[in-house]
């Protein structure tokens, strides 16, 4: 009869241990994801963020541009993937602190990169006309932080970057961006491309889910904020030959992956390759440009 208490005992502790972690966890979670929305929602200020940074860049001397004649195979582009520019959760690595990424976009600009859009990039292995220090500069998922950070930080440096967004998800709640943000962010340089509309696996969904969810963001895109999307970031970096089809068949003229490297035309334009970023030190950013720095 004791025996039978104290495995009773045992197994009640076990259940409430479970519980109590259960709980912790949850409200950590809560926390969390309120306090970052709340953090987000303090630091939108459309006219202080637009006023600040343009005098910033009307201080700056704008440098020439050098371009070099390749051959298609050697060209090379280096296409940085962000997705969150923030410091609320350091164990997370697709999360870059703000002063991170202010380092390393201050580094770029004051070594001579060339900042390129994806249609840039497009352009240059097209021409064989490239910039001798390329780099293009990529978000995923459209967080809100990309416009209260990354953004800000771009327009001080006179960069600029493609936003590849989750339409579903624009105006949903304080993690991800609004129209308004994209719409300041578009007529101030910056590109806003489809990450589909609900950012679910094209290689797990049929072949009428695939036009859907791609069709859907690009309808979405062209509908709110007058622009016909051309290029596609597959989400969680998940596809296949019918996804690449799919997305031919809307006039889609090229897709980023997550497959670390440098992009080049080799890999196809529906293929492309970039370099996947996380809390790095300035050194080891510095040497994804080493063959760029002879």
């Amino acid at each position: 009869m004791k025996k039978k208490k104290t495995i009773i005992i045992s197994i009640l502790s076990v259940i409430v241990l479970t519980y109590s972690i259960f709980f912790y966890y949850t409200k950590m979670k809560y926390v969390y994801r309120n306090t970052f929305a709340t953090n987000i929602r303090d630091k939108f200020k459309p006219w202080q963020t637009t006023e600040v940074v343009s005098s910033e860049i009307k201080n700056r001397t704008k440098k020439p541009i050098e371009y070099l004649q390749k051959d298609t195979k050697d060209i090379n582009i280096p296409i940085l993937m962000y997705h969150a520019i923030s410091d609320t959760n350091p164990l997370n690595d697709l999360l870059t602190p703000p002063d991170k990424f202010r380092e390393q976009i201050k580094w770029l600009y004051e070594n001579g990169f060339t900042p390129l859009l994806i249609d840039d990039v497009l352009e240059a292995f097209k021409t064989v006309k490239v910039p001798k220090r390329p780099v293009a500069i990529t978000f995923d998922d459209g967080y809100a932080d990309n416009y209260t950070e990354a953004y800000k930080i771009l327009k001080e440096f006179n960069m600029k970057g493609t936003f590849f967004v989750i339409t579903d998800y624009i105006n949903k709640d304080n993690t991800y961006m609004t129209l308004n943000m994209l719409k300041e962010m578009k007529n101030n340089g910056m590109a806003i491309e489809n990450h589909t509309s609900d950012h679910l696996r094209l290689n797990w969904r049929s072949k009428e889910e695939k036009i859907k969810s791609i069709k859907n963001a690009q309808n979405f895109l062209r509908d709110n904020l007058g622009i016909h999307s051309k290029y596609l970031c597959y989400p969680v970096g998940r596809y296949n030959k019918e996804a690449i089809e799919v997305a031919k068949s809307l006039g889609v003229r090229a897709a980023v992956t997550t497959k670390n490297g440098i992009s080049s035309i080799e890999d196809g334009e529906f293929s492309l390759k970039r370099v996947r970023m996380s809390p790095m030190s300035i050194k080891s950013f510095k040497k994804i440009f080493e063959n760029y720095m002879q």
